[in-house]
């Protein structure tokens, strides 16, 4: 693959990212979660900056008979990457920058923003960020050429739990001398880290009234 197809690659991908989060929870694309592991060490010389303004988090939650999405962009993060081969990296987000998309503001929105960030969802006053580390990188690095997993510590909340992530694709800017690297959307299960409101996990006798455990995920990160 030459440099301008992968260019190309990391355009459509990007595109397609918007359009990612549809469908139902079913239990397909479920990653599991694991006990956390040691995050692989990066060289903060030999790595860039994740580019804030076009890189972020889609999310879609369920209900019965409906569902609402949004994203959360990155705040802070960078990757170790060298000659095209990945060493190490993290990415953290802010709550309190969470989108509700589905919902106008004035219609819901900034309430279902409210009750999110709250304690019954993430309690975002106590536990701000989220934070995703890469794990389970050899010393000789993985190859962004055929990436087909990531594999990393999320800490959300009080707790952290080790998933795979599946990924899209990987696209070098020769241009601009930047990376982006797309996931597939993907499935965790918000009881893993203790996210309790409306879940038949913790509570019985929801009848209707109850929230899917289960969210899907995509993103997008770009290097400067």
């Amino acid at each position: 693959m030459n440099k301008k197809t992968w260019a190309l690659v990391g355009y459509l991908a990007a595109s397609a990212l918007i359009a990612s989060c549809s469908g139902s929870s079913n239990g397909q694309n479920s990653v599991a979660a694991s006990d956390s592991v040691t995050a692989s060490t990066i060289d903060s010389a030999q790595s860039v900056q994740i580019d804030f303004a076009t890189s972020a988090l889609q999310w879609k939650g369920f209900k019965p008979g409906g569902s609402h999405e949004g994203k959360l962009p990155v705040s802070d993060g960078k990757l170790d990457i060298r000659d095209g081969v990945l060493h190490g990296g993290y990415v953290v987000l802010r709550l309190d920058n969470l989108t509700v998309d589905d919902l106008k503001p004035e219609e819901g929105g900034n309430k279902l923003k409210e009750h999110l960030l709250s304690v019954d969802f993430f309690d975002a006053a106590k536990w701000p960020k989220v934070r995703f580390e890469l794990t389970n990188i050899s010393p000789e690095g993985l190859s962004l050429k055929g990436l087909t997993e990531l594999k990393g510590n999320l800490t959300l909340k009080d707790v952290t739990k080790n998933i795979t992530i599946p990924i899209s694709s990987v696209a070098f800017d020769e241009a601009q001398q930047s990376y982006s690297i797309s996931s597939k959307s993907f499935k965790i299960n918000r009881a893993d880290w203790n996210v309790k409101y409306g879940s038949k996990s913790f509570f019985t006798g929801l009848g209707d009234n109850f929230i899917n455990d289960e969210i899907e995920l995509s993103f997008l990160l770009r290097t400067k």
